[in-house]
C-alpha cells in the first residue's frame, strides 16, 4: 500500500505533465471558475439520469468547498475541450483529515484511453498535498471501468466493522458525504497507508449479517403488527430460506458462465429497513451478490448475463407465490409469518425489476435483466403484477 504521508509539490508537477494515451494527449489540471458549464456539458454527454443527478450535487459541493479550501474539481483537457472532470472533497473526523473522490467521469468518446485513471491519480495527489491522512471513494462493482481504476490504485473495500472500529457512530458522516444511503449497489473502497490491505470479511459472515438484519426487519414489522415475540423464530426461518433461495441461484449460474462470486451485506440497507419495519413497513433491500474477479468487465449482452441477473428475482417470485399459498391455507400465528415471507418475497421481486442503475446509487438489477432479455422482464413483470392483483382480489 502506498504513503499516504503530504508530498509537496506533487500535484504541480503532475499538473505540467502530459500523459500519453493512444493517439491524445490529456492535460490534467484544476478547474477553473468559469468552466463549470463546459463540465455540466460534459455530464450531459457522457451519463444517465440518474447520474447527471448525482454528479452535479456532488460538483456543486466541492465548488462550494473550493473557497474554503476543502475541496476542489480536476478537469482533463484535450485541444482545448474538457474530456473528464473528478471532485474532491476534505472532512475532519475524529481529528483525522480525510479525503474524498466522487463525479469521477469521462467523455464517451474518449472513454478506454486512461482518462479516468489520470483524473484519479491527480485527485490522490491533490489530497495528499493537503495532508489527507486516507482517501475514500464509492464505486458500483458493474461500473467495470471505475471499479478496475481505484481497485489497481491501491483501494479496498471498506467494510463496516472497521468502519465502526475507526469511527465509531461517526461512521454516518461517511455514510453521509459519500451518499451512501442511496448508493444501493455501491462498495465503501478505502485508501491508506497500511503496508497491508485489510482482510475483508468473508462471505459468511456477509450473510448472516444480512441474515440477522432482514430477520430483524421482519421481526419489527410483526410486533408493530401487534404479533408476539413467539413468532420470532419463524420470522428467521423465513427470512433465511429467502435470503438464501434469492442469491444462491445466482451464484450457481455464475458457476455455470465461469464468473467468481462473492455476497456482500449493504449495510445501509438493514438501516432503513430497520426504520421502515419499525413503521410497519418492509424494506428488503440488505445487500447482493457481485463478481469478484479483478478486470472483469459488465457486458450485459454477454450470453448468460440475462440469466445471471434473472433468476434471484424468478426464484424470489416462486417463493412468494409459495408464501401466498400457504398463508391462504393455513390457521393461527403460521398466517402471519407466512404473510410477511410473502410480502418479502414480493418486494424483492419488484426491487429487481426496476429498470434503473446509475453509477452513483439506486443500481438496480431490473436495467440489466432489460437489456439482456425482454422478453424475460416482461414475464417477471406480468407474473408479479398478476399476484398482486390475484392477492387484491382474493
Amino acid at each position: 500500500m502506498r504513503d499516504l504521508s503530504p508530498k509537496q509539490g506533487i500535484f504541480t508537477r503532475i499538473v505540467e505533465v502530459y500523459a500519453m494515451v493512444p493517439e491524445t494527449q490529456i492535460h490534467i489540471r484544476v478547474m477553473l471558475p468559469g468552466e463549470k458549464s463546459e463540465v455540466e456539458e460534459l455530464f450531459g454527454r457522457s451519463l444517465g439520469l440518474l447520474d447527471k443527478i448525482f454528479f452535479q450535487l456532488t460538483l456543486e459541493g466541492a465548488l462550494k468547498r473550493a473557497g474554503i479550501q476543502v475541496g476542489g474539481s480536476l478537469v482533463g483537457i484535450l485541444n482545448d475541450r474538457i474530456v473528464g472532470s473528478v471532485s474532491m472533497r476534505i472532512q475532519r473526523t475524529r481529528g483525522r483529515q480525510a479525503g474524498f473522490i466522487g463525479a469521477l467521469v469521462s467523455d464517451r468518446e474518449f472513454r478506454g484511453r486512461g482518462v479516468g485513471r489520470q483524473l484519479v491519480d491527480g485527485a490522490i495527489s491533490w489530497l495528499e498535498e493537503r495532508g489527507c491522512e486516507v482517501v475514500y471513494a464509492t464505486a458500483d462493482r458493474y461500473n467495470s471501468s471505475s471499479w478496475n481504476i481505484f481497485i489497481h490504485r491501491g483501494f479496498s473495500i471498506y467494510e463496516f466493522p472497521r468502519q465502526l472500529r475507526d469511527y465509531g457512530l461517526n461512521f454516518l458522516r461517511l455514510w453521509l458525504v459519500e451518499f451512501h444511503f442511496v448508493g444501493y449497489g455501491t462498495f465503501f473502497l478505502r485508501l491508506d497507508g497500511e503496508e497491508e490491505i485489510p482482510r475483508g470479511r468473508s462471505e459468511v459472515w456477509h450473510f448472516i449479517a444480512a441474515w440477522l438484519g432482514l430477520s430483524l426487519m421482519l421481526g419489527m414489522r410483526a410486533l408493530r403488527m401487534g404479533e408476539t415475540v413467539s413468532l420470532i423464530p419463524l420470522l428467521i426461518v423465513v427470512a433465511g430460506l429467502s435470503l438464501l433461495a434469492h442469491e444462491f441461484p445466482q451464484k450457481m449460474v455464475g458457476r455455470l458462465l465461469d464468473l467468481e462470486t462473492d455476497f456482500k451485506v449493504w449495510e445501509p440497507g438493514l438501516f432503513l429497513g430497520s426504520l421502515f419495519g419499525a413503521v410497519g413497513s418492509i424494506f428488503p433491500v440488505y445487500g447482493s451478490t457481485y463478481v469478484k474477479q479483478l478486470d472483469w468487465r459488465y457486458d450485459p449482452r454477454k450470453r448468460g448475463m440475462g440469466a445471471f441477473f434473472a433468476i434471484g428475482p424468478f426464484i424470489s417470485f416462486v417463493m412468494a407465490f409459495v408464501f401466498w399459498v400457504l398463508s391462504s391455507t393455513t390457521r393461527g400465528f403460521l398466517v402471519t409469518s407466512m404473510r410477511i415471507g410473502f410480502l418479502m418475497n414480493l418486494m424483492n421481486v419488484f426491487f429487481n425489476l426496476i429498470p434503473l442503475q446509475a453509477a452513483g446509487g439506486l443500481v438496480w438489477d431490473g436495467k440489466k435483466i432489460l437489456i439482456g432479455s425482454k422478453a424475460v422482464w416482461m414475464i417477471l413483470f406480468t407474473g408479479t403484477a398478476s399476484l398482486i392483483i390475484i392477492d387484491v382480489l382474493f
